[in-house]
C-alpha cells in the first residue's frame, strides 16, 4: 500500500529514504511490513510523497491495523483527528512559529519531561497511554533533524522554564536539550521574560510553500483547533512582532537556559537567587529577567 504512494509520486525508496532521514532500511522494512509502523511514522512518509489531508485517512487505518496485529496500540485511540492533522501540518509545514506561555514545546521535549507533564495534566492516565503518549513526542521531534528540514521559531515564556515538571534532574536534563537544541541551524529559540507579560494562550502559527498559512491551539474540549480564516491568522501574525521585541536574543536565550540548567542540577533555592544577584544591572537580559526584583526561584508542582 506505501510503495504504491512512493511510487506514485515518482520517488525510489533511496530519494525517500533521503528526504525523512530514515535509513534505507527502514523504508523497506516499512513497505514490506516487516517493522511496527506508527501513525506518525505514516503520516511523516505519505507527507514526503505529497498526499494531501482529505487523502491519509485510509492510511492511518493502515498503520493502526498494523500495530494492533503485531499487539501495539499507540494509535488506538490516542492519535485523534486533531492531533493527526497537526502531525501532518507540522510535517508539511516550511516555517513554524511557536509560542508557549506555560511548558516547553512538544517538539523539545525529552522523554522524562514529557512523562511528567503528560501524567501531571492526566492524572489518571493508564501507563500503557502515557508511554504511547510520550513516544508519539519523540516520534514527531525527529521533524527538526530532516536532512531538508524545515524552520522552526520557539518564542517560550521565563515561566515555562521556571515551572518545575518532575525532578530537579528531569528539569536539567530538559533544560540542556534546549540548549542542543537551539544551536541547530533551522531551529530558533527565543525566552520571553517574565516582566514581559503573557501574550495570550499557546498557539502554533504555520507557513506553507504553496498554501495558506493556518493557526493550530491547543483546546482542552476540542483536542486542538486549527484556524485558516484570514482575519483570524492575521490577529496571531500581529503578535510575532510583540513576541519578537519583548524576547532576549538567541545568544542570551541560550546562555540564560544554560544557566537555569545549572541551578536545577544545583537543586538549591540559593542557586536562582545568587545567578540572579551575579547579573550585571546594566545587562539587558538581567534588567528583564528580574524586572526590578529577585525572580522567584523554581516552583515544585509535582514529583
Amino acid at each position: 500500500m506505501l510503495r504504491r504512494v512512493r511510487e506514485k509520486a515518482g520517488l525510489t525508496a533511496t530519494e525517500l529514504a533521503h528526504l525523512l532521514g530514515w535509513p534505507l532500511t527502514t523504508i523497506s522494512r516499512i513497505e514490506n511490513g516487516r517493522r511496527t509502523t506508527s501513525t506518525t511514522d505514516v503520516i511523516q512518509y505519505v507527507v514526503m510523497c505529497g498526499v494531501r489531508m482529505p487523502e491519509i485517512k485510509p492510511y492511518v487505518e493502515f498503520a493502526r491495523l498494523a500495530e494492533r496485529k503485531q499487539g501495539y496500540y499507540l494509535s488506538d485511540g490516542r492519535i485523534d483527528g486533531s492531533l493527526q492533522s497537526l502531525i501532518f501540518h507540522e510535517s508539511l509545514a516550511e516555517h513554524s512559529i511557536m509560542y508557549e506561555p506555560l511548558a516547553i514545546h512538544g517538539l523539545l521535549q525529552t522523554p522524562g519531561y514529557a512523562r511528567a507533564h503528560i501524567t501531571a495534566v492526566n492524572p489518571d492516565i493508564s501507563e500503557d497511554r502515557v508511554e504511547a503518549a510520550v513516544r508519539t513526542r519523540m516520534e514527531r521531534r525527529q521533524v527538526l533533524y530532516l536532512p531538508k528540514p524545515a524552520r522552526f521559531t520557539f518564542y517560550i515564556h521565563e515561566r515555562a522554564l521556571r515551572l518545575r515538571v518532575g525532578t530537579d534532574r528531569i528539569m536539567q536534563e530538559q533544560l540542556l536539550h534546549l540548549v542542543f537544541t537551539a544551536a541547530l541551524d533551522n531551529v530558533t529559540v527565543r525566552i520571553v521574560p517574565s516582566d514581559a507579560g503573557l501574550f495570550g494562550d499557546a498557539f502554533r502559527l504555520m507557513e506553507f510553500h504553496q498554501n495558506p498559512p493556518i493557526v493550530y491551539l491547543d483546546n482542552v474540549v476540542f483536542g486542538g483547533l486549527i484556524l485558516e480564516d484570514p482575519d483570524y491568522v492575521n490577529n496571531y501574525y500581529k503578535l510575532v512582532p510583540m513576541l519578537d521585541g519583548a524576547a532576549l536574543d538567541e545568544g542570551q536565550s541560550r546562555e540564560f537556559v544554560a544557566e537555569l540548567a545549572d541551578v536545577f542540577d544545583r537543586g538549591s533555592q540559593r542557586g536562582v537567587t545568587d545567578l540572579l544577584a551575579q547579573e550585571q544591572p546594566q545587562s539587558r537580559r538581567g534588567d528583564r529577567l528580574r524586572g526590578g526584583g529577585v525572580a522567584e526561584p523554581p516552583t515544585p508542582i509535582y514529583e
